[in-house]
């Protein structure tokens, strides 16, 4: 009956510890496979050059080796790991090998650039306390007798059993209250010293390994894990908890007395996410969630807006009623919408096929010419007129974000020009009795030529070698002869000059480029008593022309 009511009285106690574990926790490094800070606070290593390596349990790339010569891992200075009075700090270490140099300390973790400097932390061991502080005496250290400490928590002369075993696996914890300092070896007190004021506030980095001094670097050789940083001292039962050391009680948070932390989530507006506990709420106390990029909330159903994409560890801790605590991490993911579209002409000419590179979102459509369409991801459109055309893809996908794309799109429609005469008398030429569609291609003035008369007479030839080159002529925007093969013969012909025109241009359009390219020939305009010469060259992308006007 004595035990029951001994164990009764200390219940509260224990539900407490058990409960509130990771309260305070603002830096955690379980080295699962990385030097990630896994506490919310984003304290994550800004350096590392240690290898990874089994854990005490055997589990492989979960701890960090240290050769005890150059490797350290280096965590940048942030508020939430600088403290005022009170503290805890922890990890798990295996000595392989003690240091050497001048004064034989070695270090576990180090903020601070060297000894006895206002706001320094630090886990540390040496042999300090066995030779009565004969350490930086220029002696060998005495690797049989070396003990683990912290700020002012020194062991005394003499040392403490058992001293440091290289091989063997120690858990070392350090807490400060503000009023007392301890150290715990294997979650047994081995130090207890009085706070004298002790403060854990400065600007340095936080290193672990070695502490960041020329002259005394003392360099950590072996193997380190699930280091710990808490704002406030641990209990003793919550030290217990950390070297997983079972209590003789039942555990009080099993079944119904826990509050699942697992939650749900939706991301809006690209960079906006709401989150939502799966389960219950009735029976929550308080709850605390990390967002992973350094902020939190105590709300039950917060919502929070990223400020750039990537890939976020969401936490969340929840506390009972009853004090039991329980943690859920989640990995959520913000990616930017980044869409394309390709285009091409289908069928005749004008249509234009437009196709989404990326299908996981919806599309709307801006051709360009006043036309728009919405809810499609492929489309074909047809442009009416010639033209450079700014088409735009508008993309939006399920969580919100959008993404604009745009390209010119050149469409380059066939010219129909219709001729409504027949060809000039005394020509063995084809009449002009339908529409003839001809290529955009274009317009190359070759000469303008001021004419005495209102009508000429045009006298056309193969410029060089008979070659088969074949011509339609265009005057005024009218065909007027198609299907003409140059040669040594003159193709001739009278022009009607229209006064009222500024312009009178006669073009020609090769149907072909002969056997030598380009298509070349030699006109002869006879304007009365003046008599002009002039060689038009046309090809695939540009017609030659000649354009007349009357003097005035």
């Amino acid at each position: 009956m004595s035990r029951l009511i001994f164990l009764l009285l200390f219940l509260p106690q224990i539900v407490l510890s058990q409960g509130t574990l990771n309260t305070g926790l603002i830096a955690w490094y379980p080295f699962n496979g990385n030097a990630n800070d896994e506490s919310g606070y984003n304290n994550n290593a800004a350096y590392i050059n240690a290898e990874l390596t089994s854990d005490r349990f055997g589990n492989p790339k979960s701890a960090y080796l240290f050769n005890g010569t150059s490797n350290y891992i280096r965590i940048p200075n942030s508020p939430s790991i600088n403290m005022a009075d009170k503290i805890t700090l922890s990890a798990w270490v295996k000595v392989n090998g003690f240091y050497n140099g001048t004064c034989h300390g070695n270090t576990v973790l180090m903020k601070g650039d060297e000894d006895y400097l206002t706001g320094n932390y630090m886990i540390r061991f040496e042999d300090h306390a066995y030779t009565h502080g004969q350490n930086c005496s220029g002696r060998p250290p005495d690797t049989k007798h070396q003990n683990f400490h912290g700020p002012n928590a020194m062991a005394p002369y003499g040392g403490y059993t058992p001293y440091i075993e290289t091989g063997q696996w120690y858990n070392v914890t350090y807490t400060c209250d503000g009023t007392t300092v301890k150290v715990y070896v294997n979650c047994e007190l081995k130090i207890s010293s009085p706070a004298n004021g002790y403060t854990f506030s400065n600007r340095y980095d936080l290193f672990l390994g070695k502490m960041r001094h020329s002259q005394y670097p003392y360099w950590f050789n072996g193997v380190m894990d699930d280091v710990r940083i808490y704002n406030r001292a641990l209990s003793e039962s919550e030290v217990l908890q950390l070297c997983n050391k079972k209590l003789d009680t039942p555990d009080p948070c099993m079944g119904n007395n826990t509050v699942s932390a697992k939650f749900d989530h939706t991301i809006s507006n690209c960079l906006s996410a709401s989150f939502e506990l799966s389960g219950s709420t009735k029976k929550i106390k308080n709850i605390q969630w990390f967002f992973g990029d350094g902020t939190s909330s105590d709300k039950t159903s917060p919502s929070h807006l990223y400020k750039k994409y990537g890939t976020y560890k969401v936490k969340v801790i929840t506390t009972s009623k009853t004090g039991c605590t329980d943690t859920f991490t989640r990995e959520i993911q913000f990616k930017e919408l980044r869409t394309d579209f390709s285009y091409s002409e289908q069928g005749d000419p004008g249509n234009i096929q437009l196709r989404a590179k990326n299908n996981n979102a919806s599309y709307s459509w801006d051709f360009g010419d006043g036309s728009i369409l919405a809810n499609e991801s492929a489309v074909t459109h047809t442009y009416n007129t010639s033209g450079q055309y700014m088409a735009r893809m508008f993309a939006k996908n399920s969580t919100g974000c959008t993404d604009t794309v745009e390209k010119k799109i050149a469409v380059i429609l066939p010219i129909l020009i219709t001729g409504t005469g027949s060809a000039p008398p005394g020509n063995s030429t084809l009449p002009v009795t339908a529409p003839v569609q001809l290529e955009k291609r274009t317009k190359d003035i070759t000469r303008n030529i001021e004419l005495d008369n209102d009508s000429v007479t045009i006298s056309l030839y193969d410029n060089g070698i008979i070659d088969g080159d074949s011509i339609t002529l265009v005057y005024n925007n009218e065909v007027i002869l198609v299907h003409q093969l140059l040669s040594s013969k003159p193709l001739t012909f009278i022009l009607k000059i229209d006064k009222g025109r500024e312009s009178n241009e006669l073009m020609m359009y090769a149907e072909n480029l002969g056997s030598i390219p380009p298509n070349t020939a030699l006109m002869i305009i006879n304007d009365g008593n003046n008599r002009y010469q002039v060689n038009v060259s046309s090809n695939k992308s540009s017609n030659g022309a000649v354009s007349f006007t009357i003097k005035r």
